[in-house]
């Protein structure tokens, strides 16, 4: 993916930190690929962490596929981070579909915070009503308060000791999804970066150009510089189908060539 990860937004930015609207929508994308897996028979999702969070090419959130490398009904592997661990796992040796709550809880943590702060430290926050030394101060309080109370006792759920007091996939998407108030804001545009654009490879001659940017006039007057000739009937349309082809094999050769040059370049240095 082409704009890191949830780790880099959140725990080394350089410019300025990850909005709040974007970390609502990085918690509500990861709960629904967390209810996908759920419908797909695939409960536990290994070590679920701000690593496992990619962005791709518009900025949006995506669970990364390493987390269902293991079959679902293996839960024996885990995080050696122990702050971050469920504690069945701790117990037992094992996860179970529950543990990938407990850890959904210790990302919203992170979302929350801007840092890595130990779950049992964070309850102990959330207890003593201490909800301001959980947010990021980064934030300089850019959100609404009702909402990040709502998303910190999220977490307080997500984070408790017995596995049969979390809630599910469907609790997490219903307690997210209406926090959501700038839907119609591009990810990237949130996220203040620079949408990837198509960079057209230097080597490519003006008819190569034109056919990838589908530019029909441009092809077209090009077509009329090499000789050939708008004319009316069947005619027309026999020349239309062999000029095609002589573009195609010359889009051919060209592609040939250019693969030959970068194995030579590449043999040079």
């Amino acid at each position: 993916m082409p704009n890191d990860t949830l780790s880099k937004h959140l725990f080394h930015w350089d410019k300025h930190p990850l909005p709040w609207q974007m970390r609502v929508r990085v918690a509500y994308y990861i709960a629904q690929a967390l209810d996908h897996c759920n419908t797909e028979n695939r409960r536990i999702y290994h070590d679920l962490n701000a690593y496992r969070v990619l962005f791709d090419e518009d900025g949006d959130p995506r669970l990364s596929s390493f987390g269902l490398i293991k079959n679902s009904r293996d839960g024996k592997s885990y995080s050696t981070n122990l702050a971050y661990t469920p504690p069945e796992f701790m117990h037992t040796g094992r996860v179970i579909p529950e543990s990938v709550i407990y850890s959904y809880g210790t990302v919203l943590l992170d979302l929350l915070s801007g840092k890595h702060i130990p779950a049992s430290h964070a309850l102990d926050l959330i207890r003593g009503k201490n909800m301001l030394l959980i947010m990021d101060s980064s934030l300089e309080g850019q959100y609404a308060n009702e909402d990040a109370t709502k998303l910190v006792e999220l977490a307080s759920k997500c984070l408790q000791f017995e596995a049969s007091d979390r809630p599910n996939s469907k609790f997490l998407l219903s307690a997210v999804e209406p926090l959501q108030t700038q839907k119609e804001v591009p990810s990237h545009v949130l996220m203040g970066i620079t949408k990837a654009t198509q960079v057209l490879p230097t080597m490519l001659s003006p008819l190569g150009k034109a056919c990838v940017n589908m530019d029909l006039t441009a092809v077209h007057d090009i077509l009329l510089k090499t000789g050939y000739k708008d004319e009316e009937g069947a005619e027309n349309e026999l020349s239309f189908q062999e000029w095609t082809q002589q573009v195609q094999e010359m889009l051919n050769t060209k592609k040939f060539g250019d693969i030959a040059f970068g194995e030579r370049f590449q043999k040079c240095y």
